[in-house]
């Protein structure tokens, strides 16, 4: 079995999509995936099945959602060592950068000409990095503050995005080693 850390996209803000963590677990556990764990209430869960194909657990745990909760959620899941790779992808490494790193994870080919929007409204101190899987903001003005927000990544890239801070990254890798 391989590990997985799936990520839900606009779950319990602002009061709006409420999902309880508790039976977000439960409903994963019936669909078969083993060992669910989850983390925090903005919907992480890390979890091992020996399903191999990434969109597919995404699409089922939607599915899912849709059915028992009547919430039709984004999802987007990784292989456990993927998400460890595009983690470890990051160029900022000071503390002061790490202290206010939000990292986007993107499904979906970016179009290109939706990056320089993001250039463009990213403020003269917030430092950027895209990838092909992920966008790394150091967002030193405050990401409720920030231009580049997952609206705008989704919008200008026309992909699904889901942002995390850096240390909840970190705590679904530990997690994830720890399954």
């Amino acid at each position: 079995m391989k590990t997985y850390i799936t990520l839900l996209r606009g779950i319990n803000v602002s009061g709006k999509n409420i999902i309880k963590m508790d039976k977000l677990k439960q409903l994963c556990t019936d669909l078969g995936l083993h060992n669910v764990q989850t983390y925090i209430q903005s919907g992480n869960i890390v979890y091992q099945t020996s399903e191999q194909a990434p969109s597919i657990l995404s699409k089922r745990i939607n599915n899912t959602i849709l059915t028992h909760l009547g919430l039709d959620i984004p999802v987007l899941t990784l292989e456990s060592e993927q998400f460890k790779k595009i983690i470890y992808e990051n160029p900022f490494t000071t503390e002061e950068e790490l202290a206010q790193l939000y990292i986007t994870f993107i499904e979906g080919t970016p179009h290109l000409k939706g990056l320089n929007t993001l250039m463009d409204k990213k403020a003269d101190t917030e430092l950027l990095h895209i990838t092909a899987s992920a966008i790394f903001l150091v967002a030193n003005i405050g990401y409720g503050k920030t231009k580049v927000n997952n609206t705008l990544i989704e919008n200008k890239l026309k992909v699904t995005a889901t942002t995390r801070n850096y240390n909840t990254c970190l705590k679904l890798i530990s997690l994830a080693s720890t399954i």
